[in-house]
C-alpha cells in the first residue's frame, strides 16, 4: 500500500497569476505617460508600478486618480480622444487593480473568470462614454449644430440596444 494517490484538477484555459499585475503596470503606466502631462505622468507611472508590485497599497487606484485629475487641465473638446481614453482606462485600472489583489502571482487565473468583470466594464463604458460625449459637446465653446438632437437620439438608441443585448445574454 505504498502507492500514492495523485489527483489532477483541470482548470481549462487559464492565464498565469501575474497577468493582472502586469496589466496594471502596462495599462496604468502607458496611460499615465500618454494621457498625463510630463511631470505628473511620471508620478502616475510610479504609482502603476507600485500597484503592480504591491497591490495591497492600492497604488493602481492612485494612478487612476492621477489620470483622471489630469483631464481637468484640458479644455472640453468633443473631438479630442484624451477624455474618452482616460474614462476607459480609469475604469479598467479599477477592475484589473481589484483582480491583482485577489489573484496570487504564483497561481492561475481562469479565463472564464474574466468574462463577468469585462462584461460589467463594457456595460458601464457604453453609457458613460455616451454621457461623456454629451457633456463635452454641451461644455465646448463651439456652437451646437442643428442636427445634434438627432445624433444624440441615435447614439442613445445604440447604447440602449447594446445594454439590452448584454442583459439578455447574461440570463
Amino acid at each position: 500500500m505504498s502507492e500514492r494517490l495523485h489527483a489532477t484538477i483541470s482548470v481549462g484555459a487559464h492565464l498565469p497569476g501575474f497577468v493582472p499585475r502586469l496589466a496594471v503596470a502596462l495599462v496604468g503606466g502607458g496611460a499615465a505617460l500618454l494621457l498625463v502631462p510630463a511631470p505628473f505622468g511620471y508620478l502616475g507611472l510610479a504609482l502603476a508600478l507600485l500597484g503592480a508590485l504591491f497591490p495591497a497599497t492600492l497604488a493602481a487606484w492612485g494612478c487612476a486618480l492621477v489620470i483622471a485629475l489630469a483631464q481637468l487641465a484640458r479644455a472640453p473638446e468633443p473631438a479630442d480622444w484624451h477624455p474618452y481614453a482616460a474614462l476607459a482606462v480609469v475604469h479598467l485600472l479599477y477592475v484589473i487593480g481589484a483582480l491583482s489583489i485577489v489573484v496570487e502571482p504564483g497561481g492561475v487565473l481562469q479565463t472564464r473568470a474574466l468574462r463577468g468583470p469585462l462584461l460589467r466594464w463594457l456595460g458601464v463604458q457604453v453609457p458613460t462614454q455616451c454621457v461623456l460625449v454629451a457633456v463635452l459637446v454641451l461644455a465646448s465653446a463651439h456652437p451646437l449644430p442643428p442636427s445634434l438632437p438627432g445624433a444624440f437620439a441615435a447614439v442613445g438608441a445604440v447604447c440602449v440596444g447594446v445594454l439590452v443585448v448584454l442583459v439578455i445574454r447574461r440570463r
